[in-house]
């Protein structure tokens, strides 16, 4: 199917999905500025931040599309994917590693 497909876009989709995906990371390191966790002139952290919440906010936009959701449901999933985006990758190599140590531990 040609909606379901990326490089079918628009730009304005893409925009979309980006925008929301940078925009949950920047929250996300807002309130770490305001809880005290890291300084506001962090930009190389800011920088991680905002890749990583892309990465992560559009790759949940993408899922969502892909089963026909409508705009709005996968715009605001690549808003919260790129709100939870360090802390899903983190979860998720966690547990790629636990197995890892379980398949090395059996041999």
């Amino acid at each position: 199917m040609p909606l379901k497909d990326p490089t079918t876009w628009t730009l304005a989709t893409w925009v979309l999905a980006m925008g929301m995906a940078i925009a949950g990371g920047f929250v996300n390191w807002n309130s770490r500025v305001k809880r005290g966790h890291t300084r506001v002139f962090n930009l190389i952290e800011l920088v991680g931040e905002i890749c990583t919440s892309g990465l992560v906010g559009v790759g949940a936009f993408m899922v969502l599309s892909s089963y026909d959701q409508p705009l709005g449901v996968c715009a605001a999933a690549a808003g919260i994917g790129g709100h939870m985006g360090p802390r899903l990758l983190f979860l998720i190599e966690q547990v790629f590693e636990s197995r890892m140590k379980s398949t090395v531990a059996k041999e």
